[in-house]
């Protein structure tokens, strides 16, 4: 995906990387070009092997407030899962903040065997597909039962609070001012008041708890073979959170097979479905604010934000308000 937060790497400077990181010849190198932030790239060694390069944003562009400096995150993201739960993750082989080789962080992680499960899906027969998702939703578990002292983001330890109201209440906040930055249009008055509405549903969230937030399809790989995950990738912007704030209950539809690999019951309680609604029209603010920092190509996108934006701001209930 094209996208102006991307930093160009040139087949010299990947050659380098590996000879200084990896002690090794670069034979191969091409971009993944399915990503809409980071710059990612397979680099193909001399000794057969396979791995992925993951370069930052340039510092000079600006980027969405829970956004920065989300590439270290992902680092330490990455290594606490691997160590804590069984799901399949990369193992990360170095992270150079120095910038000598290039102007931004980077690091370098495994190659993931396999095909992202959203190019796969469709050949997959039902059963294959159903398995699959219970094992996404097992892994998923896993991962949220890890447990932090405050919330927010994991990128931004200076932003975090102590309940999860006051940082539900910070991030919207930010990702409006971000908005109001890029001259969105967005109706901003009727927007900040939104969390405070809604305290005694967020609440019941004592717990933080640490949260993909972006375990879609694409992130997920699989073998074409043995229809076997091989691998989860993409934690760069995970937060100490509601394990429901988790895009798998309810921002894109909902997977039974998920919901029972997770184990939780359904349906949601009149709080639970008050957070997934807020949890929901945050997502929809960020994908409509970020087209202005991104500039992708075309308006389709937001287009289409700002239709679940507002079916969302709809679907919000005016009772069990604090």
């Amino acid at each position: 995906m094209q996208s102006l937060s991307k930093t160009p790497v040139s087949i010299e400077i990947a050659r380098q990387i590996a000879e200084k990181h990896l002690g090794e010849t670069l034979v191969e190198f091409r971009e993944l070009t399915e990503g809409f932030f980071n710059t990612a790239c397979c680099l193909g060694l001399e000794n057969g092997s396979r791995c992925v390069l993951k370069v930052a944003p340039p510092a000079e562009v600006n980027v969405l407030r829970y956004e920065r400096n989300i590439l270290s995150s992902e680092v330490a993201v990455l290594k606490l899962v691997r160590a804590q739960t069984s799901m399949p993750v990369p193992e990360i082989i170095c992270h150079d903040e120095s910038r000598s080789l290039l102007p931004s962080p980077f690091f370098i992680m495994d190659f993931v065997e396999g095909v992202p499960l959203h190019k796969q899906r469709e050949s997959l027969t039902q059963n294959e597909q159903s398995e699959i998702d219970r094992q996404i939703g097992a892994y998923l578990r896993e991962m949220n039962a890890i447990s932090g002292s405050e919330f927010g983001y994991f990128a931004q330890p200076d932003e975090r609070r102590n309940t999860w109201p006051e940082a539900f209440a910070r991030i919207f906040a930010n990702v409006l001012e971000d908005g109001r930055m890029a001259g969105v249009e967005l109706p901003y008055d009727e927007l900040a008041c939104i969390p405070g509405q809604y305290t005694e549903a967020l609440a019941e969230v004592r717990s933080p708890r640490l949260v993909h937030w972006d375990l879609w399809d694409g992130n997920i790989f699989i073998d074409p073979a043995s229809r076997q995950i091989t691998g989860i990738i993409d934690f760069e912007r995970a937060l100490w959170a509601d394990p429901l704030m988790e895009c798998n209950f309810g921002a894109f539809g909902i997977n039974p097979n998920f919901i029972a690999g997770y184990g939780l019951e359904l349906p949601y309680s009149p709080r639970q479905a008050i957070r997934r609604s807020l949890y929901n029209t945050y997502l929809y603010l960020i994908m409509v604010i970020e087209c202005a920092y991104r500039q992708y190509p075309g308006d389709s996108q937001e287009k289409w934000a700002r239709e679940q934006l507002q079916r969302e701001l709809k679907n919000l209930p005016a009772d069990l308000k604090a």
